[in-house]
This record gives C-alpha cells, structure tokens and sequence, in this order.
C-alpha cells in the first residue's frame, strides 16, 4: 500500500470523522473505499489484521462525494472476482491509503517508538554488557539525524540505526542465556512467566518438583528479568547468566 496525501477534489473534502478513504486507480476508473486508518495502517506493516476491522461496509465508490457506488460489472472487471472480501484486501494492498498530516505525524511516532524499543530490549553497551536508556538512544537518534521511514519494519530500521550512531552510543546487539533454579514451592507458578521471557533451550524438572530453566533473551531485559524473578520469588530462585553472544 502507498501512501498520499489528499488530493484536493470534492472527494478528499468529505468528512469522514476518524475514517479515512483508500484510493485504488485500474482500467482507467479511480475507485474509494473507506477504511479506519490506523488498523489499514498497520495492515500495510504487515499485521494480522481482520478485514472486517479495516474496512467501513465494503462499499466500493467510484465517486463517494456523490455517493457514486462502482456497479458490481466494472469490479468483476478489475479485479476478476466478486468477492467483496478479496477485492478490499486487493485494494488496500495496492491502494493510496490518504492520510492527514496529523495521521502521518502519530504514525511516524509510532514507528520511532517501535524502533527505540527494539533497541532497548535487545541492546546494550559493549563494554559494561548493561542496558541502555531509551532517552539516550532517542538522543543519539536525533544527534544523528536519522529520518524514520514508517513504511519499513522497525527491525530492519533498528540495524540500520546501529551502525548510524555507533559514534555517538556505543551499542550492540546481543542475547543473553539465563539459568533458572526454582524450588518446587515455586516452579508452578513461574514456569508460564519465565517461558514467556525468551528462547527456552533447557527445561528439567527434578524429582522433588523443582525445575530448572535455561532460557535465550534479548540481553536488554536481563536487569529487568532478573530483577522482576527476584521479586516475585522473594530471592529464592537463582538466576545466573551463563553466556552472551551477538
């Protein structure tokens, strides 16, 4: 899906509320169909999105200013079905989904966020292996100068940012192995909560129903991990960090 800004006719000035239009141009007609922008928005980065929560009444226009609806004939013509489901996600694949400027900005905002905390729960400084603040990432960000493209993956972007301010903030990529030991009073119930960290790679339950645990996380959250296991088991699980590796 590209992305436009409104074109100035009669049908860019309806008043939509929060929704937005999608606009698909083929065999020489421009067709509209009206969508909630944030949930087509995050159906052009790639999530699972249900298309009944995306499209407004899968009513295609050909005007919608005057309420000008595309007979079902010329749909079947465009797009080989008449199957309102895939002629929407057809459209909102290949559409210009039309965004205000104050659209854009959230949007914008929203990817930055993305990548910055991607960055935090999976880098560190390389020298002292701990994690780095998301204000100091943001900082090194706009010391740089790095334009935020909404368009691509926030983690093919959070790479890139890596190698744009390694002279600015030192950091790295890297996982951390972590082993649990949990005593039998515990294992229930921290078995979900650690699971749900990383990567379990080991998992042996002993015969008096004490479990150990050796998972795989972005080595970011190890302080947190840590800590959070600490406090919930009031220090009775030992955690040790057994590797690092990039």
């Amino acid at each position: 899906m590209s992305f436009s800004k409104s074109s100035g006719d009669r049908s860019s000035r309806v008043d939509l509320g929060n929704l937005t239009l999608v606009r698909y141009s083929s065999h020489g007609k421009r067709l509209e169909m009206i969508v909630n922008p944030e949930q087509a928005w995050l159906f052009s980065q790639g999530e699972d999105i249900n298309i009944d929560d995306i499209v407004e009444g899968y009513t295609i226009f050909e005007n919608l200013s005057k309420g000008l609806k595309a007979d079902g004939d010329t749909l079947s013509d465009i797009f080989g079905t008449s199957d309102e489901k895939k002629i929407a996600i057809e459209m909102l694949k290949r559409g210009d989904l039309q965004l205000t400027q104050e659209q854009r900005k959230q949007f914008l905002k929203e990817k930055r966020d993305e990548i910055i905390e991607f960055l935090v729960t999976r880098g560190v400084n390389p020298k002292t292996k701990t994690a780095i603040p998301a204000s100091r990432i943001e900082k090194a960000i706009d010391q740089a100068g790095i334009k935020i493209d909404r368009n691509e993956a926030a983690a093919d972007q959070a790479m890139k940012i890596i190698t744009q301010i390694q002279g600015i903030l030192p950091i790295k990529i890297e996982t951390a192995t972590i082993e649990f030991i949990i005593p039998a009073i515990l294992s229930g119930k921290l078995y979900g909560m650690i699971k749900a960290y990383g990567d379990v790679s080991k998992e042996n339950w002993g015969s008096d129903g004490s479990l150990t645990l050796v998972s795989r996380v972005p080595a970011g959250m190890v302080a947190s991990i840590l800590e959070e296991v600490s406090d919930y088991s009031q220090g009775k699980v030992r955690s040790t960090v057994v590797k690092r590796s990039s």
